[in-house]
């Protein structure tokens, strides 16, 4: 009988919490509707529980309470989807008539991003709308999102109906063009046409190069044009050139054509960081001959990092060069641990014949840190497999 009271006392004290965050939530909501702000931020943990308030609220409320509800329905996240209809809404119906200045429909899309996936259905019906702040800002809250099954084609279509290259809804689709990735493949030739012709560039240029970069090797069409945009002074494309080469970076070896233009970059005494070159032509696979000067200077540098990376991409050229194995071999001494993982594990990487790479690494065997120990057993290893 006691334990019977008890699972009663105990259902009794669920059904009376309840009803008391019930109140306390439509309490919140209601002083929401009149202009309280802090309530809807107090809304947010409740959660779930709250978004059916916070729905009611995008329904009726005045154009500051839709503003704090999207606000509260963005911090709730995924667990908010409920919410999406009607945020969508929102995101149409206060973006069509207030344009940029519209606090419920730019938090709506903020929302409508944070919530995710649930959302890509409702962002990609308002990429169709022929408001271009609606279609900007729905392509912002998928760029939040990030890869999403059929916004490509979506994203697409709304870049035809941007009206210039300056304007924001454009940018905000190159952005997310972008952020999906592989997936943006058949973007490739559009965003290329949108790239300024003879000689100039525009705010645009840059948001189509971040945009390819991100799509990384299936825009390995867009090489030629990056590799010109390298043979470029920074007078002349200012910070283009440096997102030419980070773009670059992230096609692997289907932008070995534009080896001569970082190439180029690397012998330049005031370009951008040599360490930086050298990741990108790393990122990018073997160098060819015309690289070895520029990778001979590379080993010769003040800059342990710098002469390690040339010594790398000079070693899968040439794995018994005498300059690469003393930078290696040397690179095992150097004060900083990191320095001296590379240098094992790029032992490793190409393998050199000159038993003296082995015998610095039996000699490293029993370095003070222990990464390092575990880098030269590793290159070890892989010296006994050859």
């Amino acid at each position: 009988m006691r334990h019977i009271l008890l699972v009663v006392w105990s259902l009794v004290l669920i059904s009376s919490t309840q009803a008391g965050q019930e109140d306390a939530i439509k309490s919140l909501a209601e002083k929401l509707k009149q202009g309280d702000g802090a309530s809807g931020v107090a809304l947010v943990k409740y959660g779930a529980k709250a978004v059916p308030a916070l729905i009611n609220v995008l329904e009726d409320g005045s154009q500051f309470a839709r503003g704090h509800a999207a606000h509260a329905l963005g911090r709730i996240g995924p667990k908010a989807e409920k919410a999406v209809p009607e945020l969508a809404k929102t995101l149409m119906r206060d973006g069509r008539l207030m344009g940029t200045e519209s606090v419920p429909a730019s938090e709506a899309a903020i929302a409508l991003g944070k919530i995710g996936q649930a959302s890509v259905p409702a962002l990609i019906e308002a990429l169709k709308n022929d408001n271009d702040t609606v279609r900007g800002l729905a392509a912002g809250a998928l760029k939040e999102i990030g890869p999403a099954k059929g916004a490509v084609p979506a994203l697409l279509e709304a870049l035809k109906k941007s009206k210039g290259p300056a304007t924001v809804d454009r940018r905000l689709i190159i952005d997310a063009l972008g952020r999906m990735g592989p997936a943006a493949k058949e973007a490739v030739p559009a965003l290329l046409e949108l790239r300024t012709k003879e000689g100039k560039t525009s705010p645009v240029d840059v948001s189509v190069v971040v945009a390819l970069g991100n799509i990384g090797p299936a825009a390995k069409d867009a090489v030629p044009w990056l590799s010109e945009l390298m043979k470029k002074k920074e007078t002349e494309v200012g910070p283009l050139r440096m997102h030419a080469l980070e773009a670059l970076s992230k096609m692997g070896p289907g932008a070995k054509s534009a080896l001569p233009g970082i190439l180029a970059m690397l012998r330049e005494t005031s370009g951008p960081p040599r360490l930086l070159v050298l990741e990108v032509l790393a990122g990018i696979g073997s160098a060819d001959k015309d690289s070895i000067p520029a990778l001979a200077e590379g080993m010769r540098d003040k800059d342990a990092l710098v002469r390690i990376y040339s010594a790398a991409i000079m070693g899968k050229l040439e794995p018994n060069n005498l300059a690469v194995v003393s930078v290696l071999i040397e690179s095992l001494k150097e004060k900083d641990p990191k320095i001296r993982i590379l240098a094992a594990q790029t032992m490793g990487q190409i393998r050199p014949s000159d038993e003296a790479v082995v015998e610095a690494l039996n000699n490293a065997a029993n370095d003070s840190d222990e990464n390092v120990r575990k880098a030269v057993k590793e290159a070890l290893g892989k010296f006994k497999k050859k």
